[in-house]
């Protein structure tokens, strides 16, 4: 679960977050989730990958010490645009997988199951279906995708 000190927006209903055997915390179907079903739309502000990088290193300038985690949580989008968010959500838990059992589909973004999910197993997604740009495939993307 996540510390009583972080605040996430539950905008994925049905779901929990607890430790995962893919990496750190991941997101859990609390309930059996059918092919085809929207899960959660995500939303936010669309902004330049130039812009993403900025706000990025401001995050880490005014963080409270040099250990805080910095989340700014987003997705690629087509044309070097990034959606953004300002809070943390329960997407941001969903971890990478060769295998998902999710996908993202369209603008606005919709979570959508591709195959069926029971109660209990990890929702997960393959990151190399964004639109990345071949910086990040290059360097931090590099190290899991």
């Amino acid at each position: 679960m996540a510390p009583p000190s972080e605040q996430i927006l539950d905008n994925i209903p049905g779901t929990e977050i607890k430790p995962s055997p893919v990496h750190g915390r991941g997101l859990f179907a609390t309930r059996d989730m059918r092919r085809g079903e929207v899960i959660g739309t995500l939303d936010g502000e669309k902004i330049p990958a130039r812009e993403l990088a900025l706000r990025e290193a401001n995050l880490r300038e005014n963080a409270p010490n040099k250990n805080a985690v910095v989340v700014l949580e987003w997705n690629a989008l087509p044309d070097g645009e990034y959606l953004t968010r300002r809070k943390r959500t329960k997407y941001g838990f969903i971890n990478h997988s060769r295998s998902p059992n999710l996908e993202l589909r369209g603008v606005p973004i919709e979570i959508v199951v591709m195959k069926d999910i029971a109660a209990g197993e990890e929702l997960l997604l393959d990151y190399r279906k964004e639109p990345l740009s071949e910086d990040y495939l290059k360097n931090h993307g590099s190290t899991y995708l």
